[in-house]
């Protein structure tokens, strides 16, 4: 009877077994550097790859707009011939006619074309530059702002599993009347308080790690773990001057030069437009077996349409307009230029400054201190309210470090960004 139960048990077992395995099993992990993330945008982000898809067919515009027009030729036979009551007829009394025609471009809108789609493959390939300078920004910032977020919720981690354990031992005092109720509620508050913060951030971690791992093509079901040097580099932005950023920002922002650039493929496009209102000629042979005016005519034909009434007028208008607004486009450009940079700049030189007036060893000392404050309460060598205080305050100070720390690295990147260059890299 016994062994038949078990039999019976058995099956039920295995599949609480496995039901509890398959949920314990965690996410795979990624431990990854700010390199090897910026080796995987290059070689995997869907954007990027778009877009040199884009100068690829840029490029085959410009094989496009070399070539040469087809030649037309055109051949006439007779269908019926009423004379010799053939159909068909290509016999020597037979009528038929050949024609050849080329038509030929003057007024340079050839050499104009091949031009304009060159520079068209210009502001395809800056573009692609301007992408790669957004993506690898994003890439930066979601890097950083993870692993701070990340050691931010190590820190509720420990506080949350320390609070469990105060509360599963007052409760056992609680039991046997040596601890009031109130203190294991005013504990279990602290305790919500942290769990309900620790959720929240853990929301925050798990937007900013799929935003990561889109930029770099990492599967969902990976968790990525941002490593940073150990100690992050004191890197300073009070050496750099606002002209020098300027400079720098207007040889390598690719946004100021596709607004450059834009302008001249307009001034281009003005000049194609004037030489389209300049007809085509069209040069021909002809050649007619016996319908002319002797047997076996050959004949050479030279058309052009005559300009009377469509002269392009409203393609060179349109033209001059787009002009003329490509050079507003560029002042707004090299005026938001100069903004991101005098922005970015203090913004740096703020962040910085905070900074410097923390004493660098006041975050260890201050962990060590809470650390003899979690052994003093355990001992009952400290008051409640003076436990749950230092504790708040403990933890507002390290989300509010690691906020800093993150706000100072982003300042920097924030430098990179509106240069367009790698001033700063860890």
């Amino acid at each position: 009877m016994t062994i038949r139960l078990a039999l019976q048990a058995f099956p039920v077992l295995m599949g609480v077994l496995w039901s509890c395995c398959v949920h314990a099993q965690p996410l795979d992990t990624l431990k990854l550097t700010l390199p090897a993330a910026e080796t995987q945008l290059l070689q995997k982000n869907i954007p990027l790859l778009a877009q040199k898809f884009n100068i690829d067919a840029a490029k085959a515009a410009v094989i496009t707009a070399r070539l040469w027009d087809n030649p037309q030729v055109t051949v006439e036979n007779v269908l019926y011939n009423h004379t010799t009551k053939k159909w068909f007829d290509f016999s020597y009394e037979g009528q038929n006619t050949l024609q050849v025609e080329q038509l030929f471009k003057i007024a340079g809108q050839r050499n104009k074309a091949v031009k304009l789609a060159q520079s068209s493959v210009r502001m395809t390939e800056y573009q692609f530059f301007d992408l790669l300078r957004t993506l690898r920004f994003s890439l930066h910032d979601n890097f950083y702002d993870l692993y701070y977020k990340q050691q931010s919720l190590q820190t509720f981690s420990r506080q949350i599993a320390f609070l469990r354990q105060i509360v599963k031992v007052f409760e056992q005092q609680k039991a046997m009347g040596n601890i009031a109720p109130k203190e294991i509620i005013r504990i279990r508050s602290l305790l919500y308080d942290l769990q309900h913060d620790a959720l929240e951030l853990e929301k925050d971690i798990q937007q900013t790690q799929s935003d990561l791992a889109l930029l770099i093509r990492v599967p969902a079901t990976v968790s990525i773990q941002p490593q940073l040097p150990d100690p992050v580099p004191q890197l300073s932005a009070g050496t750099l001057s606002y002209q020098t950023l300027l400079d720098t920002a207007k040889a390598n922002r690719y946004d100021l030069k596709i607004a450059q650039e834009n302008v001249q493929y307009n001034h281009m496009n003005l000049r194609l437009q004037r030489s389209l209102a300049v007809p085509d000629v069209q040069l021909g042979f002809s050649y007619d077996k016996q319908g002319n005016f002797e047997r076996n005519y050959n004949g050479l034909n030279l058309s052009m349409p005559l300009p009377f009434f469509n002269r392009n007028q409203g393609n060179i208008k349109m033209a001059k307009a787009e002009l003329e607004n490509s050079k507003i486009q560029l002042n707004g450009t090299e005026d938001q230029l100069e903004h991101d940079v005098m922005n970015s700049l203090q913004q740096a030189l703020k962040t910085e400054k905070l900074l410097q007036e923390f004493d660098p060893g006041f975050e260890e000392e201050y962990t060590t201190m809470m650390h003899e404050v979690e052994k003093n309460y355990g001992l009952h060598h400290l008051g409640l309210l003076e436990f749950i205080d230092l504790y708040d305050a403990y933890r507002s100070n390290v989300l509010k470090m690691n906020e800093l720390k993150y706000n100072r690295l982003n300042a920097l990147e924030q430098i990179n960004f509106a240069t367009g260059a790698s001033i700063f890299h860890l």
